[in-house]
């Protein structure tokens, strides 16, 4: 595929996390309004979810055009292929991981203990 068609599934590729996208910078914003409040809670909220929408971005980068990378012109080798994919997803399902547990953690820290009712 040549870089106009690839330049075209990138693009369609981030319009289609488009939704997702804008979540994320709607929490941002969020995030920042409560940031008086509860400052670490918002720092590692706004770390994260910085990181999901870089993650976003970058993995569809990624993923159109590095298989490109390992293709070459000739016969179509499935193994190469299935290899090129699994280390791009291991790599993409890692890092998410990664960004959502600083996010999990940003849920549970500063939490008052709840009074138990006898």
């Amino acid at each position: 595929m040549d870089g106009p068609h690839k330049l075209l599934d990138l693009l369609k590729q981030i319009v289609e996390q488009l939704p997702s996208l804008l979540t994320m910078i709607a929490c941002m914003i969020f995030a920042i309004t409560r940031w008086k409040r509860l400052p670490k809670v918002s720092l590692l909220v706004l770390i994260s979810l910085a990181l999901l929408f870089i993650h976003g971005i970058a993995f569809s980068i990624i993923y159109n055009w590095v298989p490109g990378w390992f293709v070459k012109p000739g016969p179509y080798d499935a193994a190469v292929m299935r290899n090129v994919y699994l280390v791009l997803g291991l790599l993409s399902n890692g890092s998410a991981a990664l960004i959502f547990a600083i996010l999990l953690g940003a849920i549970f820290i500063q939490r008052e203990p709840v009074e138990q009712r006898g």
